[in-house]
């Protein structure tokens, strides 16, 4: 069944507090035995699911009391009178058990990647052989030896990807009172690798750009290209942009959507990502020639993929579609293996992923003196940290006179100037 997610929020605060077959249910333990489950036939109303939860804080304060022990009769009057005095015992989770229990109760609110993430994580388990040991039986000692296992064949940031997944399965098991305590509580942290991080900024010039666009023979490609580098757009929100979202008078662009590996048209990830672009004169040259392609053919009634399963319908005239005017159906710049490499090798670049092109945008507007904070809402970032993470290594490496530069602002001589930089000076 489906239910709001203030009824979620309510039943995450209140652990033991459960739905099974559309009704509530209460899991607690008792003295010498497992976990026991007891339904109390309510639907899962704000007011039930409040009620449900204070007779489960006074059904813990009676076993605590030792009710139970003493007069197990008279506790199960109290609290069940009109139900057997036998408890439902709990059924014993394989962590395999709580991957499906955790992957289905987040199939609607995570990305197709996320849960392919999650999915990635069990196969990880099943290499390992520990995905079908009892959930209870696992202690961290046990993640402890898996992870040093995995770190002899994976790189860190995979194992840690891989632990972020298994924690949160743990949690899953803790918040329904199946384990007691997560091994995750008593399992050290893993220190981060000392490995130099390989850089990930390469940004295209102007004049690589140019040299990319004279190999491209396909006009859409071309126009494509030219688009992500002067707008830091992701190909997939490229992609999936329609003319109903392009404000050609004041050169705006709204971000609604984007394009996910399953073809779907689904809201960017973040609230930050969903943002209004304001377009450089370069990105409103190739609109107004893509616009002579695309901008008259008729609309088509597309399906947007909300959150919670939930979708909705609008009449859209995408701005860049693919062979026979079709729309694109896949995230990435281009899917034809060997394509993309064959361009860059054509105009003699140095092999770079498309993603360069977001990558250029940034680099182009903070080495023309853009404010961090503009250039991260204009990228769909929620602050500036990040353009502070990726791009600050590279403004200082790109550009060796840097520092000579901010000296002569602040009005220093620089004795260590070259003989070239005094000349210009």
């Amino acid at each position: 069944m489906t239910i709001s997610n203030k009824l979620k929020k309510m039943l995450d605060a209140a652990p033991g507090v459960h739905i099974h077959g559309g009704r509530l249910r209460l899991a607690f333990k008792l003295p010498g035995q497992s976990i026991c489950r007891k339904s109390l036939g309510l639907l899962p109303t704000e007011a039930n699911i409040l009620y449900a939860s204070n007779k489960l804080a006074a059904i813990k304060i009676d076993i605590q009391c030792g009710l139970y022990s003493a007069h197990p009769d008279t506790f199960w009057l109290k609290h069940f009178p009109d139900s057997t005095s036998q408890a439902e015992p709990i059924k014993r989770f394989s962590l395999k058990g709580y991957f499906e229990i955790y992957r289905d109760s987040r199939q609607f609110d995570l990305s197709y990647s996320s849960l392919q993430k999650i999915r990635s994580a069990e196969r990880f388990m099943v290499d390992h052989y520990i995905l079908n040991s009892d959930i209870t039986s696992i202690k961290h000692r046990d993640l402890e030896h898996l992870r040093n296992k995995a770190l002899k064949t994976r790189k860190v940031g995979t194992v840690q990807e891989y632990f972020r997944v298994i924690r949160a399965v743990f949690d899953e098991a803790l918040k329904d009172e199946v384990i007691d305590i997560s091994p995750f509580a008593r399992l050290r942290r893993l220190r981060q690798s000392d490995e130099l991080p390989k850089l990930r900024v390469e940004p295209f010039t102007r004049d690589e750009l140019s040299r990319l666009l004279n190999v491209t023979n396909i006009e859409n490609h071309r126009l494509m290209i030219e688009f992500l580098f002067w707008t830091g757009m992701r190909p997939g929100e490229m992609k999936a942009v329609a003319w109903e979202d392009i404000d050609m008078t004041m050169g705006l662009l709204k971000v609604r959507y984007n394009i996910n590996r399953l073809g779907q048209l689904k809201p960017p990830k973040t609230t930050a990502g969903n943002r209004t672009i304001e377009l450089l004169p370069a990105a409103m040259d190739v609109l107004k020639r893509q616009r002579e392609l695309t901008f008259m053919l008729q609309p088509r009634n597309e399906i947007m993929h909300l959150r919670h399963n939930k979708k909705r319908e609008e009449i859209r005239r995408r701005v860049f579609l693919g062979r026979e005017n079709m729309p694109y159906i896949r995230p990435e710049l281009f899917t034809t293996p060997g394509y993309w490499a064959r361009l860059l090798r054509k105009a003699q670049l140095t092999h770079r992923e498309p993603y360069q092109l977001r990558h250029s945008y940034a680099s182009m507007l903070l080495m023309a003196g853009a404010h961090p904070a503009y250039l991260a809402k204009q990228l769909g970032h929620k602050d500036w940290g990040m353009i502070r993470t990726i791009y600050a290594q590279w403004v200082s490496n790109d550009n060796p006179n840097y520092r000579d530069e901010l000296a002569e602002k602040l009005g220093f001589f620089d004795p260590y100037m070259t003989q070239e930089q005094k000349a210009k000076a």
